[in-house]
């Protein structure tokens, strides 16, 4: 090996899960989290195949991103049946016959942690395994809705086939939905998800916009399965305005897909996307958005973590337009390499800021500024979906922490907590997952 270190941080074995120093390198023009384990020597996980992107990332997210910074959107693991069985599942769900390995989320164990925090502080993410099993899942979105707080389902969406149902959910509070959806092809379902669910799933769809349900697509990208769906989600949301956000999702080593060799880190599938989707998302503009968007979460003070990346694309004349279209990147980067280097003060940041503003303006921004002011304040005061504006489509490239990619000092950034019955509350939910893989682990063992 012939590495180039670019820092130091601390993971775990992907064999026996004990705690490791580790290395993000550079080599040969790639980048690896690599770490040596005493009995089961080097392992490695691929973070990016382009150095020149990943090391200048890197830099920036750490020089920009304060310490410390409070959670204020928290995973909640409602139960631990599923209506699937899905081969990649991350959460080694059971069916929903069987008997659960952990008690049904406690709903007064979630009042009690909400009433801990100011009244419509939180993002609360229903998940895990498939919330919608809870026959008083109504009453739990009434509970948060009554609290001010943000409620997002995250759901393979069998039961949202029902429009009834998902007027009750609607009713009783629900502010967006995160939905599976891993493209049209049957074949793609059978092997990610075990069943043939494309008709479902486009009567779900039909069913969130006809209910004008605020939905994220999440599209679990598997390797030599599904990427040609890739653009065929981003046709499909290009004229739907209820569909503000599409998230791509790497297979990961959790779960029942502990042991496989098909992962996706997020670097790799911005390639994917760029090389699939004619000139869309190109890597050189998702570099650029993507310190932009550190930059305004470092200064309002929100976590997020730097494996999750993302990118805007604008809706324009009945399709997308990337931003370069609307943003003069030669003027906003310079000024955006100015923020590692500016006091940490109000008044400088404030100044920061300003010189921000003035370089982001110009008159084919000035059609989008109320677009961008709305964006600014949901991630000031909570990312609503049904609050954001219909022209823009935030695209994220996402992956969950494993015993393969998990870099501590990444995690510590994680934007996502977590609160369950089996392991209670964690403030990071990258610690979680490898706390519940170290359970699951010893369970096998006995």
């Amino acid at each position: 090996m012939s590495e180039t270190l670019i820092r130091r941080t601390w993971s775990v074995c992907p064999e026996c899960l004990e705690e490791l120093p580790a290395r993000v390198v550079e080599d040969r023009g790639m980048v690896y989290l690599r770490k040596d384990c005493p009995e089961h020597g080097t392992s490695e996980c691929l973070l990016s195949r382009h150095a020149w992107y990943y090391e200048a990332l890197d830099r920036y997210f750490f020089a920009v991103m304060p310490e410390e910074i409070p959670q204020r959107d928290y995973l909640i693991r409602v139960n631990e049946r599923c209506n699937l069985k899905c081969p990649i599942c991350l959460a080694s769900a059971v069916d929903s016959e069987g008997p659960p390995p952990t008690p049904d989320m406690d709903l007064e164990k979630l009042e009690a942690f909400m009433d801990t925090h100011p009244r419509g502080s939180l993002k609360i993410d229903l998940i895990s395994a498939e919330p919608t099993l809870r026959e008083d899942l109504p009453e739990i979105l009434r509970a948060i809705k009554s609290r001010g707080h943000i409620s997002s389902l995250h759901t393979n969406g069998l039961r949202l086939a029902d429009r009834e149902y998902l007027r009750t959910l609607k009713n009783a509070g629900l502010d967006e939905v995160f939905l599976q959806m891993d493209g049209f092809d049957d074949e793609a379902y059978l092997k990610i998800r075990g069943a043939r669910l494309t008709q479902t799933k486009i009567r779900v769809l039909e069913n969130l916009q006809a209910e004008g349900v605020a939905t994220s697509l999440v599209m679990v990208v598997m390797p030599g399965c599904n990427e040609a769906e890739i653009p065929k989600i981003l046709d499909y949301a290009t004229t739907r305005p209820f569909i503000r956000e599409v998230m791509f999702l790497g297979t990961r080593a959790l779960g029942y897909f502990r042991g496989s060799d098909d992962l996706l880190m997020p670097d790799q599938v911005i390639d994917l996307v760029e090389d699939l989707c004619g000139g869309l998302c190109p890597r050189s503009e998702v570099f650029r958005f993507q310190k932009l968007y550190f930059a305004l979460l470092s200064l309002l003070g929100v976590r997020k973590c730097l494996y999750v990346q993302h990118y805007l694309l604008i809706r324009d004349g009945g399709g997308f337009a990337n931003l370069d279209r609307f943003i003069n990147w030669k003027k906003v980067e310079p000024v955006l390499d100015e923020l590692p280097r500016t006091p940490r003060t109000p008044l400088a940041r404030l100044a920061w800021l300003f010189r921000l503003g003035l370089a982001l303006l110009s008159p084919r921004a000035l059609r989008l500024l109320p677009d961008f002011l709305s964006l600014f304040l949901r991630l000031k005061f909570g990312w609503r979906l049904r609050r954001l504006p219909f022209r823009p489509l935030l695209i994220g490239y996402i992956t969950a922490c494993d015993p393969v990619n998990l870099d501590r000092r990444v995690g510590h950034y994680c934007g996502k907590g977590e609160l369950a019955m089996d392991l209670g509350l964690h403030e990071s939910g990258s610690e979680a997952n490898i706390e519940r893989e170290r359970m699951w682990a010893r369970l096998r063992r006995s």
